[in-house]
C-alpha cells in the first residue's frame, strides 16, 4: 500500500515538472519568436537563386544566330553609369523568355536613360523601366513612398520589365516597338529613340571582358 502511494506521489510529480518544462519551453519560444521546423528539406527545383544561376551560367542561348553573351556584349557598350555591365543579364533573359533582347534592351535605355547618366529611379530605387508600383501586392515595395516600386537589385527590376513585356506585349503577340508603343501610350518620337538604339545596338562591335 505504502508503495502504491509512493508510486502515484511520483508520477504525480514528475506531470507537474514535465508540464511546467514545457510550459518554459513554450513562454521562451513565444518570447523570442522562435519557430522549430522538423523534416523540411530545401525545395531547390523552386529556389529563384538555383533558376537565376541556370540562366546565367547557360552559354548556349542564342537569339537569331547570335550568342547571347556576345549580344550582352554589345549592349554593353551603351550602357554607363549604375547600369554598367548588365548587358549580359538582359540579354540571357530575354531570350530565355524567348523575346528580343535588343528590343528590351533599348528600352530600358530609353525609359532608365543609362546611355549617360541613370535616371533618379535606377540610382534609389534601382527601378530600371519605371516600373509601377501596386500596393495591392504586398510582395513590392514603394519608391520613397510614390509610384513606382523599389527593388533591391538592379538585377531583380531587369526580371520584373522582362516579365512585364513578355506579359503584356509579346504573349499578346506585340512584338515590335510600334506595337508596343499603342498599348504603352508612348509618342512615335519613343519609337524612334527606342528604333535607333536597337540599330545602333545590333551594329556595335562586341567588347570582349
Amino acid at each position: 500500500m505504502k508503495r502504491k502511494i509512493v508510486l502515484i506521489i511520483l508520477v504525480f510529480l514528475f506531470n507537474i515538472v514535465w508540464v511546467n518544462a514545457i510550459t518554459e519551453v513554450n513562454n521562451f519560444l513565444d518570447s523570442y519568436d522562435l519557430v522549430i521546423k522538423t523534416n523540411s528539406k530545401p525545395g531547390l527545383s523552386n529556389n529563384p537563386l538555383m533558376e537565376d544561376l541556370d540562366v546565367m551560367l547557360n552559354n548556349d542561348l542564342e537569339f537569331e544566330g547570335e550568342n547571347a553573351v556576345k549580344i550582352g556584349q554589345k549592349i554593353d557598350n551603351f550602357l554607363k553609369g549604375k547600369m554598367t555591365g548588365k548587358g549580359e543579364v538582359i540579354s540571357k533573359y530575354a531570350i530565355n523568355s524567348n523575346i528580343n533582347p535588343y528590343l528590351v534592351a533599348g528600352m530600358i535605355i530609353e525609359e532608365s536613360e543609362c546611355d549617360s547618366e541613370c535616371s533618379f529611379l535606377v540610382k534609389k530605387c534601382n527601378n530600371v523601366a519605371k516600373l509601377k508600383y501596386d500596393a495591392t501586392d504586398l510582395s513590392q515595395e514603394s519608391c520613397l513612398g510614390g509610384y513606382y516600386q523599389k527593388f533591391n537589385s538592379l538585377d531583380d527590376s531587369i526580371k520584373s520589365y522582362i516579365k512585364y513585356v513578355k506579359t503584356n506585349f509579346y504573349d499578346k503577340e506585340l512584338t515590335t516597338v510600334a506595337g508596343i508603343a499603342n498599348n504603352y501610350k508612348k509618342n512615335v518620337r519613343w519609337v524612334f529613340r527606342v528604333n535607333q538604339k536597337i540599330d545602333k545596338m545590333k551594329k556595335s562591335v562586341p567588347l570582349e571582358k
